[in-house]
């Protein structure tokens, strides 16, 4: 365990900063309030919406940007427009052969109303079967899965493409940044950051790729990771 201070906490949302029931874990809103109290800049990173991150972000009390769609828009409140980094039109391609192919068994997940830059479906189709029928298919394209939807991608989006520029807005280098994350999506972040922790629900692939794991799980993970970089109580 690394016991340097960051001045940017990137974290994940659902499964991270919640319980196992998906609602907010209310020590991991106590400790990002700390965070903040001591300067650090929080920034939510997740594969949700932006409307939904930047509210989120206003009632925690997040200083940073958001970064939505699994690193494909930012956005804080004030700016006079979201940073898009990637583009629909080949996940609508890659949504459309998978109905061709699957039927009702594609069935989208949420409101893709709100959706810039990805396509968010429900998990009744395991990822590997998407991408190898998208790669027959000929279309090339990222696809997440968060653990609770799996992600339609611009093959150039991911979460670092995202974090680079979210922590740049704040004046630092990715380096200079911890992430928390605990799905497959949150990969790139882990990587893309200058210190990774995985949280102990995340799945083996992205505990390999973390410089730590905790002992606990979601949101009590979360904490855990925070008290012990962070030296909050």
């Amino acid at each position: 365990m690394v016991y340097r201070e960051f001045p940017v906490l990137v974290t994940d949302v659902d499964g991270t900063l919640t319980s196992p029931q998906n609602r907010l874990h209310l020590p991991a809103v106590e400790a990002i309030r700390k965070l903040e109290e001591k300067g650090i800049h929080v920034v939510l990173c997740s594969g949700n919406i932006l409307c939904s991150l930047l509210t989120l972000g206003f009632y925690l009390g997040t200083s940073g940007p958001v970064v939505a769609e699994n690193g494909g828009v930012i956005m804080k409140l004030g700016w006079d427009a979201p940073i898009i980094l990637g583009s629909k039109e080949m996940p609508l391609k890659a949504f459309k052969m998978l109905k061709e192919t699957f039927g009702e068994r594609i069935k989208e997940a949420g409101d893709q109303f709100y959706r810039f830059t990805d396509i968010a479906i429900r998990r009744t189709i395991d990822r590997e079967t998407i991408v190898n029928t998208l790669n027959e298919g000929g279309i090339k394209i990222n696809v997440l899965d968060s653990g609770y939807a799996i992600h339609l991608c611009d093959i150039n989006v991911h979460k670092a493409i995202g974090v680079r520029k979210a922590v740049e807005t704040l004046g630092y280098k990715s380096e200079e940044a911890l992430g928390i994350g605990d799905g497959q999506n949150d990969i790139e972040l882990l990587q893309e950051v200058g210190y990774g922790i995985a949280l102990n629900n995340a799945p083996q692939i992205l505990k390999d790729v973390a410089d730590y794991v905790t002992e606990k799980s979601y949101g009590e993970g979360f904490v855990e990771a925070v008290k012990k970089i962070f030296k909050i109580q």
